[in-house]
Parts: structure tokens; C-alpha cells; sequence
């Protein structure tokens, strides 16, 4: 009995507890909650098993507290708004829609949906960039390894030869020398500028300043506004779906929005202008950040009265696209970081090896 009572023990029959929240975690527990909520089962008891079934100590914590609320007569969006750091806006009013209307389990389901998406999306983008960055950084550690470790001792065998060398040689073994000498301090002022950049990107203006610079720049300016209309598209779709009237949803929308305050504006200006009797189409056209495209599936959703379901169907083109842009980029910087490392390397050996040659030559 001994062993069986030590594999029982080891068996991965569940996952390791952790303290993050990942987007996972929450895919997993509104999979949960809309489940059991369709079988019919209680929301407070649903809620109750999502939070023991739940890896995430934090989510856990967050949901055992947000029974207590619902527990106590608190409305499942009212207790869940007090975790907006967990918990999207949209979502909370999507959920609020569906307490509202009484359709909670085919809200959850649609909800579910959307975080599945929004997962598969962020894995195929963060897949599909890891090889550059992986390049870069193998790069960046070779060259700084070659000057820091390979080229002072080849500088330090010159030196005592006495030899002359070439202009190509001199600067290799100068910024050898400014890597041994200054190393640190470049290391310090790369992480101070980092520092610097991330304080100065959560600023309001910091953030719309370097939003819209990366807007001009091309193929990423291009995947930022696919990325916003795939966004747009389906998280109006799901709430105007849900039921939430116009204004309230392009409210929900800035929140949305909230990490780039150039559409939150925008949306800012067109809900004015839709709560003033404009078409949204017109609105949105105003603002010259919503593509042609968008704009014509917009006017043809208000004049069929179908918006939903055509933003619905147009969000995976959009998504479709913003993925396609993001394999071309990788495609592209691909051959561009391979050729220059090896460019780099190579220039490094023959700076070294060039007096070598020289002196060998004059050697009879």
C-alpha cells in the first residue's frame, strides 16, 4: 500500500496552484460558470465550484469574495466590478446584460467565446515573433561576448607585436576597449532608458505621443489598426448581442479602449456625436481612423438594422489579416537580423584576422 499510496499522492490529477491570473485561467472559469449555469445550476453554486476548481490563488481569492457579495443580495456585475484589474469593463457589462435580460447562460457562452479568440490571437502573434526576438537577443550576446572576451586578446597580442593596424582593426579594438572599460554603464544606461520610456509610455500623453509615432511607421502602424478593428468589431459585436443599447456600448468601448488613447478619443467624439442624432458610420468616418471598410459594413449594419451580426462576421477578417500582417513582418525581419548578424561576426573575425594576414605576408 505503500506505493499506491505515494503515487496517488503524486499524481497530477491536478494542476500546480499559481499566483498570477492568466488569460487561461479566466477562459477557463467563464467556460465553468456558463457550463453549469446552462445545466442549470445555481449562479451562487456555480460560482462557488469556479472558485475551488480555479489554479489561480488570486482568482480564487477574487471569486470566493465575489460570492460572499452575490451571497449577501449583491448582483453578480456589482460584486465583479470591484476586480476591474481581473475582470475586463466590457465584460462586466456583458455579464450585467445578462442578469438584465435573464439570458446569462448564452451571454457567458458568447463572452467565452470572445476570451477564447482573444487567447488563440495572442498566441499566434507572441509565436509567430519569438524567433526574431530570439535572433536579436542571440546576436546582441555574440557580438558583446566576441568584443568583451574574444577581441582584447587579440588587441592585447598586437600591442606587444607592435603591428600597425588597419582602420577597420582600430575601431573593432576600440570598441572592444569602450565594452571592457564602460560595459557596466552602458548596461545601467540601457535599463535607465528603459525605465525612463516605460515611466514616461503610462503617462496619458507619453502613450498617445508614442501610439501615434508608431501609427506612421510602416506595416506597424498597419497591424496596430487592424489589431483596433478586429477589437472594435468584436466587442460591439458581443455587446450590442448582449442587448446593451448604442451609447451605453460605445461607453463600455472607451473602456475598451482604455491602452490606446487614440481610439478611446476617437470613440470619445463619436459617442457625442451618435448621442446628438448622427449615424455611427458617419461618426466613425469623421474621426479618419477606421478604415474604409469598416466604415461600409457600419452603414450597412445601421440601414439592414443588422449591426450585430455583420460587425460579428466581419471581426474575423479582421483578425484574419492582423495574423497575416504579423507573419509577413516576421517573414521580412527574419533575413534582415540573419544577414546582419552575420555581417557583424563576420566583420569582427576579419578586422582580427587582417593584421595576421599582413604580418604572415611579411614574413619570408
Amino acid at each position: 500500500m505503500a506505493f499506491e499510496d505515494w503515487f496517488i499522492t503524486k499524481a497530477r490529477v491536478s494542476s500546480k496552484p499559481h499566483k498570477g491570473v492568466s488569460l487561461d485561467d479566466k477562459m477557463s472559469f467563464f467556460h465553468q460558470l456558463a457550463t453549469l449555469v446552462s445545466s442549470g445550476t445555481p449562479l451562487l453554486q456555480a460560482l462557488e465550484i469556479g472558485a475551488e476548481q480555479s489554479q489561480s490563488v488570486k482568482l480564487r481569492r477574487a471569486l470566493k469574495d465575489i460570492a460572499g457579495r452575490v451571497a449577501a443580495g449583491s448582483a453578480l456585475y456589482a460584486a465583479a466590478s470591484n476586480y476591474t484589474n481581473i475582470f475586463q469593463r466590457q465584460w462586466i457589462e456583458v455579464i450585467r446584460t445578462g442578469e438584465i435580460t435573464g439570458k446569462m447562460a448564452m451571454v457567458l457562452e458568447e463572452l467565452n467565446k470572445q476570451i477564447r479568440d482573444s487567447r488563440e490571437t495572442h498566441r499566434k502573434v507572441s509565436g509567430a515573433l519569438m524567433y526574431p526576438i530570439i535572433l536579436i537577443v542571440v546576436t546582441v550576446v555574440s557580438v558583446t561576448a566576441m568584443l568583451w572576451l574574444v577581441v582584447p586578446t587579440f588587441a592585447k597580442m598586437f600591442k606587444d607585436m607592435g603591428a600597425e593596424l588597419p582602420g577597420m582593426t582600430q575601431f573593432v579594438v576600440d570598441a572592444s576597449a569602450f565594452i571592457v572599460h564602460y560595459g557596466i554603464f552602458v548596461v545601467l544606461g540601457f535599463g535607465a532608458a528603459i525605465f525612463a520610456f516605460r515611466w514616461y509610455y503610462k503617462t496619458p500623453a507619453g502613450r498617445r505621443r508614442v501610439t501615434g509615432i508608431l501609427m506612421a511607421v510602416p506595416m506597424v502602424g498597419e497591424l496596430l489598426v487592424q489589431s483596433a478593428m478586429y477589437r472594435f468589431a468584436s466587442n460591439i459585436a458581443l455587446l450590442l448581442k448582449s442587448g446593451i443599447p448604442m451609447l451605453e456600448t460605445l461607453t463600455v468601448m472607451e473602456g475598451v479602449f482604455h491602452e490606446s488613447p487614440v481610439y478611446r478619443e476617437a470613440i470619445e467624439r463619436v459617442h457625442n456625436r451618435v448621442a446628438a442624432g448622427r449615424p455611427l458610420a458617419a461618426s466613425l468616418e469623421e474621426t479618419r481612423l477606421f478604415t474604409t471598410m469598416m466604415l461600409n459594413i457600419v452603414q450597412i449594419g445601421e440601414e439592414s438594422g443588422q449591426l450585430p451580426m455583420v460587425m460579428e462576421q466581419i471581426a474575423p477578417y479582421y483578425k484574419e489579416k492582423m495574423e497575416s500582417l504579423v507573419a509577413k513582418v516576421t517573414k521580412l525581419l527574419e533575413p534582415v537580423i540573419i544577414m546582419g548578424m552575420g555581417t557583424t561576426v563576420a566583420g569582427i573575425m576579419l578586422a582580427i584576422y587582417m593584421p595576421m594576414f599582413e604580418m604572415a605576408g611579411k614574413v619570408h
